[in-house]
């Protein structure tokens, strides 16, 4: 990835800030929500996470396609999964963190190497744990 056209090279201690809020906001919202509203909560937080990847192919004019179809899948899984069945929101999350792997191994809009991981670490953490609450309740 150049930094001729990585919008997030450029702006990476505000992405780095972002990321930051967006891990504290789950736990802060988790933390202080009734049960009954997690789901809608994790398909907010899927829903958001879906458009940084989308954000840089535009911004970079390149894997629009690919990036825009995943991105729709994933937000339609999460949406449907806050509507009918968590275990839709779950499959996006988990499938959003497969999909920054597939970035961090080249597919897709370039994108910084540190990011690609630590969401993927961030997702099947929190996939991770919302399959845990999911089946025990």
């Amino acid at each position: 990835m150049t930094q001729a056209y990585s919008y997030f090279q450029r702006h990476q201690k505000q992405l780095m800030f972002a990321s930051a809020l967006y891990v504290l906001g789950i736990i802060v919202f988790h933390s202080q929500i009734d049960g009954r509203h997690i789901w809608v909560i994790a398909a907010v937080f899927s829903v958001l996470m879906n458009f940084t990847y989308l954000t840089e192919a535009i911004h970079a004019g390149k894997h629009i396609t690919t990036e825009t179809s995943i991105a729709a899948l994933l937000i339609s899984l999460s949406v449907a999964g806050a509507l009918w069945a968590p275990i839709l929101v779950i499959a996006a999350i988990f499938g959003h963190g497969i999909w920054d792997l597939c970035k961090h191994l080249g597919a897709g809009v370039p994108f910084l190497a540190w990011y690609t991981l630590g969401c993927f670490a961030a997702d099947m953490s929190y996939g991770g744990a919302l399959l845990l609450f999911w089946v025990s309740s």
